[in-house]
């Protein structure tokens, strides 16, 4: 498994996914900038904290990871495709936005890992949006690289 889960502005935290495994932490908010990343790929982080939903997601720089849309084939080879096509900052909490990109209930997040894996991060849940922070969770299928 994998998620997103926005924290609350006033605690300033910033969460990195690891796709490797599903792993999630948090460090100090600043502003989108990442201290460490540790193999993460993912990072989801308060863009302007007004009360209202402002979580924006985009992959680290540095990374190789890409949205594969709902509908297309859920295999190895669609998804390490996939990683090559870029993940910029996305605004989860604009419906219309994540719509736009793709970002939905069944689609992945594909990535090509920094230990060489093949990750596909299923969106299976997502709860919230317009006003209010969005969570999503699903299932992570790896392919180890092979040896």
């Amino acid at each position: 498994m994998w998620g997103l889960a926005p924290a609350p502005c006033g605690q300033h935290e910033q969460q990195l996914v690891d796709l490797d495994d599903g792993r999630s932490r948090a460090e100090p908010e600043d502003g989108g900038a990442v201290r460490d990343p540790g193999g993460a790929e993912l990072l989801y982080w308060p863009d302007t904290c007004t009360g209202i939903g402002d979580h924006m997601l985009r992959a680290l720089p540095g990374t190789r990871v890409g949205l594969l849309r709902a509908g297309m084939p859920k295999s190895f080879e669609s998804c390490e495709a996939a990683a090559e096509t870029g993940f910029g900052a996305l605004a989860l909490f604009e419906t219309e936005e994540r719509e736009e990109r793709g970002f939905a209930e069944g689609a992945a997040l594909c990535s090509v890992t920094d230990r060489g894996a093949v990750a596909m991060a299923v969106i299976e849940h997502m709860d919230g949006g317009g006003t209010s922070d969005v969570s999503v969770s699903g299932s992570l299928y790896v392919w180890p690289r092979s040896s």
